[in-house]
């Protein structure tokens, strides 16, 4: 951005902040968007337009109000602009093809037509040969290029929409890259031919403004993963040529991950708000894996603020760097709301000075932060600044601090990743790519329309390869698949010939073990009659054990026909699961992957500190899941219910209630049906707890700890069927029209058979504690 540009743009935004004096003055009417709607980003001053999917707004995206006239938000003259349209998608055209032909050749191409390449005779092609133009404006695969082999680098190509200086490769020689007008290149603009035969640099890429990354193209690009030890790991291990590379951390803590968050009026407080959330669930995600990186966090308007910095013995806390970043608001900026991004960087440089001088003083020699420890910077910024001089060059003395770039062989590249998320209404491309790092056949620059796509984006990076044994983990973001939201959640069919099919739910505890309800089975079942889905597959059973001491009939002389303590059972399964997204165990009370779940000690944490740590109050939240159907769609899927576990004074009036089943209308003592192994749930108070149904038994009580479920109840029986026949749907949450306030679940209390849990689990690797 030019300094004339970045200044009108801080006054354009601020000079209605500050005087008022736009507010109401532009007609609404002459800003309406043929074929779109807009929404505010600030009222009366500042529209974003929205188009349906396939189009995009044009001439722009978003309009102020300057004076009486409408005007894109960086135009330095404040030009008015004409009327806003709704315009189709379209994929640019290739400008130059080397030692080829392709077709059909067209001023643009819509949506899902495609080019093919064919190279002249004696050149082999590079790349993909058929190219199709995709819904978001990109074209699928990657550059064709048609080389003969000469040359000590291979011909690096021209990406469609680009030209190319520069048709000599050897040693030294350098090549350069321009976008058509109108178009914003990503990657690297100038690429060198190295000794190894490589290009320095990344792959460049021309991009339209109205083109977004869509979180599989961030996920699969993502390259240097922030996790690729999670429980176990190899260090010794040799990474080949064609495997991706990782940035590798040990469970001791060897990287630094910096959090550098825009929060200038450019990017807005929405924005700000929903990365931090993003930030949040990063750390959380990060942390699952058993890892510890030190943290440093960072926000910036017109003067940086530390959050957290990596010299805080703290910083690999990641629960109280949540809680700190927590306690960030947008407001804490507004008084000085400009940008200096600069400045941000500039505190990470700083950051990791005061890092070295303390392991100065510890007598490190040398330095870990500079020899041995990874740095990862994350910048989530709209990419413009408005003060404080130009951020690159923070970058470079970064570099040279940590001695990268300095050697052509062993250059620590390795060393540093700095990726750039760009965020807000009108994000700056050009200025974005300048600060990412730029690595051969790697991405560290990217465009997302949205923040759930960047949490999703996110979520997906993490390479889990090396964790799918883990307990509890589950993607987290909004749209992602039932099976992977909830990976341990099993459904499990009796078949009783004569008498149809009775239905349960149970989880995965281990990759052969089901833990599920005693009652979802009568005295005559064999495991030849129940059959378990997990995901989308079906899987046989070998052996039914229920609990000894469960007997539904045990107080029928009382005239109570049903019995529920010891409500539990395990299923073992013919064949081991292959742990995957969608089939992973979960969490049970007193394991050793629930006390890493919990970041606690290990072997120092014992069973008690789990059980008062999860379970140590009065109105407990946990969860559990139903069966629902999708609004509109003759399709059943999957929903979480939140609910709290009346414990301690709560648990008396709840488990009061028990009495006013139609089962025991013949109890006289609510103890002798409600024994210390049950759990309670449901009633109004403090809120209202929504209920199980009858196909809910055997599934799980959950209680979710930083991003971690673990289980402790499985659901045995209710007070009132609150569902009869009908499937909720999945989007309502009036879902007690027809429960009394009596409606209470009771569940079996893991840590009450912990015995019997422990005895039968003992060879399934569960590695229980006392």
């Amino acid at each position: 951005m030019q300094l004339r540009d970045q200044l009108v743009y801080i006054l354009l935004a601020l000079g209605a902040f500050f005087t008022g004096a736009t507010d109401g003055a532009c007609d609404p009417q002459k800003a309406v968007i043929l074929g779109g709607n807009y929404t505010w980003l600030e009222e009366g001053t500042i529209l974003k337009y929205e188009c349906p999917d396939g189009k995009y707004p044009h001439p722009t995206t978003i309009r102020m109000c300057y004076g009486s006239r409408w005007s894109r938000m960086r135009d330095a003259q404040q030009r008015p602009v004409g009327r806003a349209v709704c315009r189709d998608i379209r994929c640019t055209r290739p400008l130059e093809f080397e030692n080829g032909l392709y077709e059909p050749r067209q001023p643009y191409y819509n949506v899902s037509q495609e080019l093919r390449f064919e190279c002249y005779q004696g050149y082999m092609m590079r790349g993909s040969q058929n190219r199709t133009c995709l819904p978001h404006g990109k074209w699928s695969g990657k550059t064709t290029v048609c080389y003969d082999g000469a040359g000590h680098c291979r011909n690096p190509g021209v990406p469609i929409g680009a030209r190319k200086e520069g048709s000599r490769y050897r040693i030294e020689d350098r090549v350069r890259y321009h976008c058509d007008n109108g178009l914003s290149l990503v990657g690297s603009q100038y690429r060198v031919c190295q000794e190894s035969g490589a290009w320095t640099g990344s792959e460049p890429e021309c991009r339209s403004p109205f083109t977004y990354d869509t979180p599989e193209e961030v996920s699969s690009q993502f390259i240097s993963s922030l996790t690729e030890v999670a429980e176990s790991s190899d260090p010794n291990k040799v990474v080949s040529d064609t495997e991706q590379r990782r940035i590798r951390i040990t469970p001791g803590g060897s990287m630094n991950i910096y959090i550098v968050l825009d929060a200038s009026q450019s990017v807005g407080k929405k924005n700000f708000n929903e990365a931090k959330d993003v930030i949040n669930k990063l750390i959380e995600k990060v942390s699952s894996y058993d890892v510890t990186p030190k943290y440093g966090i960072i926000t910036f308007a017109t003067n940086p603020k530390v959050i957290v910095s990596t010299t805080d013995e703290r910083s690999s806390n990641a629960a109280w760097v949540i809680d700190e970043l927590e306690k960030l608001k947008h407001e804490d900026h507004s008084l000085q709301p400009g940008t200096n991004m600069k400045a941000g960087l500039t505190s990470v440089y700083e950051m990791m000075i005061n890092q070295q001088q303390d392991e100065e003083r510890q007598g490190l020699d040398p330095f870990p932060i500079i020899t041995t420890t990874r740095h990862v910077i994350i910048l989530l910024t709209d990419g413009n600044f408005n003060m404080g001089g130009e951020p690159a060059p923070v970058i470079g003395r970064i570099r040279e601090f940590l001695h990268i770039g300095r050697e052509r062989v062993g250059d620590r590249e390795d060393y540093l990743d700095v990726y750039v998320f760009g965020v807000g209404e009108m994000v700056n491309v050009e200025n974005v790519n300048e600060l990412a790092s730029h690595k051969s056949n790697e991405r560290h620059v990217f465009k997302l329309e949205g923040l759930e796509a960047m949490q999703k984006a996110f979520d997906e990076m993490i390479d889990e390869s090396e964790a799918l044994s883990m307990c509890g983990l589950a993607k987290e973001y909004q749209s992602a698949d039932y099976e992977k939201k909830n990976p341990w959640l099993v459904s499990i069919s009796i078949l009783r010939p004569g008498r149809g099919t009775e239905t349960c739910k149970g989880t995965l505890v281990s990759e052969k073990v089901i833990l599920t309800a005693a009652h979802c089975f009568t005295i005559d079942d064999v495991a030849d009659q129940i059959k378990v889905k997990i995901g989308q597959k079906n899987f046989p059973v070998a052996a039914l054990k229920s609990h000894p001491e469960y007997t539904v009939g045990k107080l029928r002389n009382l005239g109570i026909p049903e019995f529920y303590d010891y409500d539990v059972a395990l299923l073992t399964l013919k064949d081991k699961i292959t742990f995957s997204a969608e089939a992973r165990p979960i969490c049970l009370p007193c394991t050793a992957g629930t006390t890493r779940a919990l970041r606690r000690p290990h072997p120092q944490t014992t069973c008690r500190e789990h059980e008062q740590e999860l379970m140590s109050f009065g109105n407990i939240p946990a969860l559990f899941l139903t069966p629902c159907r999708e609004k509109h769609e003759n399709t059943v899927g999957l929903r979480r219910r939140t609910v709290r576990i009346k414990n301690s004074d709560k648990k008396q009036s709840c488990e009061a209630d028990a009495k006013k089943a139609k089962q025991y209308k013949n109890v006289t003592e609510v103890s002798q049906v409600v024994t210390e192994r049950f759990l309670c749930t449901g009633g109004i108070e403090p809120e209202v707890d929504p209920n199980t149904c009858k196909g809910d038994s055997g599934g799980p009580l959950i209680i979710a700890k930083r991003m971690r479920y673990i289980q402790v109840g499985v659901i045995s029986w209710g007070v009132v069927d609150v569902c009869g026949k009908n499937l909720r749907t999945c989007d309502s949450d009036n879902i007690l029209e027809r429960a009394p306030s009596h409606a209470r679940d009771f569940h079996i209390n893991l840590f009450k058979v912990l015995p019997w849990l422990r005895q039968e689990l003992r060879e399934e690797g569960l590695d229980f504690i006392n």
